[in-house]
């Protein structure tokens, strides 16, 4: 190996592990002016490799992770619950998880949202061809710590998003157009 190549592998290597300093303290280099378009391409190799995780479980300001609660209502009124996740594979599931964590991103925008729950809400349909309406709830269960927990404190519900999709009305089978 020829020292230009060990230069160029050791300064990969190490701007790795320095992505790897900035995503454990939770520093966003998307945000950094001063990197300019480097930022984003940091930032997005950060995600794609890991980079940007920390590592938190026993901090006390880790929470619950992201969850959406979708309810189901048909033209009778009855309401019932269903997931997104297909219970087909652990993986398959990971990447349902993937989608609500990415519908929760702080640059994930209003327009993105709302094509991401047009989309969940018309799998719904599918599934359920009964189904008037659907609405989605994204948001964080708040689990009160072991103190609070043993004095009676109850867990909360936060929602961050919420969204009713209707289905559009259905054409009359003999009707005229």
């Amino acid at each position: 190996m020829t020292l230009r190549r060990r230069i160029s592998l050791l300064s990969a290597a190490a701007l790795h592990l320095v992505l790897v300093v900035f995503g454990g303290l939770g520093i966003c280099l998307w945000e950094v002016e001063a990197l300019g378009p480097l930022g984003p391409l940091f930032t997005y190799y950060s995600a794609l490799t890991g980079a940007d995780s920390g590592y938190g479980f026993y901090a006390p300001s880790v929470g619950d992770p992201p969850t959406i609660t979708l309810t189901i209502v048909d033209d009778a009124g009855h309401a019932i619950a269903d997931t997104l996740a297909p219970h087909l594979t652990r993986e398959a599931d990971i990447r349902v998880e993937d989608l609500i964590e990415l519908f929760h991103h702080r640059r994930a925008d209003d327009e993105l949202r709302a094509q991401l729950a047009a989309s969940w809400a018309a799998t719904l349909f599918w599934r359920h061809p009964q189904a008037r309406s659907v609405t989605i709830d994204m948001g964080f269960r708040r689990v009160p710590s072991l103190v609070d927990a043993a004095r009676g404190k109850a867990t909360r519900w936060r929602s961050v998003y919420r969204a009713r999709v209707v289905r559009p009305a259905r054409p009359d089978a003999g009707g005229a157009s």
